[in-house]
């Protein structure tokens, strides 16, 4: 197997395709937590000036998966289990408002469930491949596409906050997932009690799928160096 490598990604403008590209090198272990990540090294990687770099490094810090210290330069913040029960827990309450919303929107429902339907499919695929970072990214998009029918434009914006969290821990939950066929099956259930579920049980059924890792423990740490 091929080790992996960081490819830019080409979305956005160009410190969020950085921005994105730096997340998915932690998420798919290129970059490490705890490490150091050298704005001039980067850049060159990455065949960008050090403009856009040193802008992505700055929307990371704001959004807290990136830290910078004076004379330590800005490292990749640590995701421990306390960590990922907070992400957790704010993605739980601001879900659960975007699906109370798509609910409300049954105009939206038809477009919305075929939209779901072709996500979990790739999904399917992704991982019939074993391509974990297609996974996550379909993941991601499927409740994307929730918060998106909800019209709800702070949750929207909340929510695409905190995906860049959510993809680093969703790749660490495949790999020490050794029955991953799940995940597909938690979102076709999902889905299904959108279209059918009264809302009590569409939360609880929500509750259920996004506290489903919640024993899986801390993400690892950088080597030293």
């Amino acid at each position: 197997m091929n080790d992996p490598v960081l490819n830019l990604v080409r979305t956005r403008s160009l410190a969020d395709q950085v921005a994105d590209t730096i997340v998915e090198g932690i998420a798919n272990g290129v970059i490490a937590p705890g490490q150091k990540i050298i704005e001039v090294d980067l850049a060159s990687q990455l065949q960008v000036s050090r403009v856009p770099v040193r802008e992505a490094l700055k929307i990371l810090e704001t959004q807290g998966i990136v830290v910078s210290r004076p004379h330590r330069g800005v490292r990749v913040v640590e995701f421990d289990k306390g960590k990922i029960a907070q992400v957790y827990e704010v993605r739980l309450f601001l879900e659960k408002i975007a699906i109370r919303d798509a609910c409300t929107k049954r105009e939206n429902m038809p477009r919305l469930l075929a939209k779901l339907d072709q996500v979990v499919d790739r999904m399917e695929q992704y991982l019939a491949r074993g391509d974990l970072l297609g996974v996550s990214k379909a993941d991601m998009e499927f409740h994307h596409e929730i918060c998106i029918a909800s019209e709800n434009e702070i949750a929207i914006i909340l929510w695409e906050t905190l995906s860049r969290h959510m993809m680093i821990i969703f790749e660490q939950e495949l790999k020490h997932d050794a029955d991953r066929g799940h995940v597909v099956e938690h979102h076709r259930r999902l889905r299904h009690m959108l279209e059918t579920g009264s809302p009590k049980e569409l939360e609880r059924e929500l509750e259920r799928h996004i506290l489903r890792i919640q024993g899986l423990g801390s993400l690892p740490k950088a080597m030293p160096k």
